[in-house]
């Protein structure tokens, strides 16, 4: 599980935010769905090489709870849209927000669950009924809406997404991929950016920021390689020193994950995205200034009609 329900506040935990506590509690978190006590892993940054998660354990069990059954919802959604005019299947991000304020949940999503306990609406599944639609709910970073982008891809056109500052009311709109074109100022120069990672090109850190490779920029098809390649900037002055370490553990973390991947499905690649500006004088030059705007994950990319 990469994301839980902090026991005493039932706000949502992303497992990232595991690397960044100097103490982590082994018993604070329950699961998302329900009640069940779920357990910290891989999060020792001296011992794990992978990225935290959550797990029941060898004992506990879901109670009530439809989470298990995601994983063949979101092997559906990877072939096929999900999504109705009623609503979607699973939970998604619709709104990001920046203040440190508690997310608020506008549906009940798994938190009421209709229940008012904590667990999640299993209704299709036991007495055969139509099982509950969820219409989004608010996060606090973009990592759980870049997931929902991965997961949905034939859904990206019609969920609504809404991020402070970011011309775009859908995933599809929001998102904005940077290939292997000659960069161009865009008329929104703000937006939600994703690449893949250059594997073979170190981070660049230096005390003010740290200038990350994109595998993106102008193509040169007579050599077969880049003209230039498109950076990003992370301006992390105002970061403390776990919160820069996180995020270059997460980024080198993904790097690891996806060469792994990819000895056995080559369409595997290591992805960050970023909620950025260009440069003004330099359109294959982004900046990014706020650690809840960055991320990277591993993923097989789904590219349907619009990328």
């Amino acid at each position: 599980m990469d994301t839980a329900r902090n026991k005493q506040t039932h706000e949502l935990v992303e497992a990232e935010e595991l690397w960044s506590m100097e103490t982590v509690d082994s018993a604070a978190y329950i699961c998302r769905g329900c009640p069940t006590q779920v357990f910290p892993a891989s999060y020792d940054k001296a011992n794990n090489k992978k990225r935290p998660y959550f797990t029941l354990g060898p004992v506990n069990k879901h109670v009530d709870c439809d989470v298990d059954g995601e994983e063949k919802v979101v092997e559906r959604a990877k072939k096929d849209r999900i999504g109705t005019p009623e609503g979607f299947p699973l939970p998604f991000p619709n709104k990001l927000t920046l203040t440190d304020e508690r997310p608020a949940q506008p549906d009940g999503d798994e938190l009421q669950g209709g229940h008012g306990d904590g667990r999640a609406s299993t209704r299709g599944a036991k007495d055969g009924t139509a099982p509950r639609k969820h219409h989004g709910h608010t996060v606090k970073t973009i990592r759980p809406a870049c997931r929902a982008f991965i997961n949905f891809p034939y859904d990206r056109s019609t969920l609504p997404l809404e991020i402070p500052g970011v011309t775009g009311n859908t995933y599809a709109k929001i998102f904005e991929y940077l290939g292997s074109k000659k960069p161009e100022h865009f008329k929104s120069p703000t937006r939600l950016y994703y690449a893949a990672i250059r594997w073979t090109a170190a981070p660049i850190p230096e005390e003010s920021h740290c200038d990350l490779t994109l595998n993106a920029g102008e193509w040169d098809e007579e050599k077969g390689g880049y003209k230039a390649m498109s950076r990003v900037r992370v301006h992390w002055t105002e970061w403390s020193k776990s919160r820069r370490d996180t995020f270059m553990r997460e980024f080198n973390t993904t790097r690891e994950e996806a060469k792994e991947k990819a000895k056995t499905n080559k369409q595997v690649k290591g992805w960050i995205f970023f909620v950025g500006s260009q440069d003004e004088a330099d359109p294959g030059l982004f900046h990014v200034h706020n650690h809840r705007l960055i991320c990277c994950l591993e993923a097989e990319m789904i590219w349907t009609s619009k990328k």
